[in-house]
């Protein structure tokens, strides 16, 4: 089987635990170079994306996962790849913890655009007209803007609250310069979250 593992602290916990298992023989890939360097120091083999066609299950995490199977995953900025894997998977899972699970997607997580730098005036006059509250990320260990691995700047969006965001990111993602968004719909086809017991909750689409 050919796996994908994105990024977060639950998806480390599952490399950690497909490490002492390597009779499964599976080839594992990655959109996250955080994953990928805690693979190789696990021992775990990465293979690149580019060479993968087909993956049977993709794992990764969330800011905000709502009762309907659509998630936000903002804070990496890396959510371009992660649709590419998703959308090459037969079974996009998301690990998460039970409290980031809400009838509607969490207002304090912003929806993410990554967007060519030459077009963000463009893009943040769109944002204000459609009454977002946006602005472009700040890298955190240098002076100066957050940059994708393709170069690209990130800029995030509020609103009061989710409840048209699909609307929304059809709009933006219309936009010319506007790459991809944190917004990710009828992509995931099951939602594993764990209480603070540790009790696994499952949510499918058709619940």
């Amino acid at each position: 089987m050919t796996i994908s593992l994105g990024g977060g602290s639950n998806v480390a916990k599952l490399a950690s635990a497909l490490a002492v298992k390597p009779e499964l023989n599976l080839t594992i890939c990655t959109p996250s170079e955080l994953t990928k360097n805690y693979c190789n120091s696990l021992g775990i083999s990465v293979t690149n994306s580019d060479e993968v066609k087909h993956i049977n299950l993709a794992f990764d995490g969330c800011d905000s996962l709502d009762t309907n199977l659509n998630a936000l995953k903002s804070n990496g900025g890396i959510h371009l790849f992660e649709k590419i894997n998703a959308e090459l998977a037969d079974d996009y899972i998301i690990l998460a913890l039970l409290e980031r699970v809400t009838k509607s997607l969490n207002p304090q997580i912003p929806l993410t655009l990554e967007v060519v730098d030459v077009t963000s005036a463009v893009v943040l006059r769109l944002l204000k007209y459609l009454n977002l509250k946006s602005n472009i990320r700040l890298a955190k260990d240098i002076a100066g803007y957050a940059r994708t691995p393709s170069g690209n700047l990130l800029i995030d969006c509020y609103a009061h609250d989710w409840n048209n965001i699909s609307q929304i990111n059809s709009i933006v993602s219309q936009q010319n310069g506007v790459i991809a968004t944190s917004f990710f719909e009828n992509l995931i086809t099951l939602g594993l979250t764990f209480d603070e017991t540790g009790k696994v909750h499952e949510f499918r689409k058709e619940d």
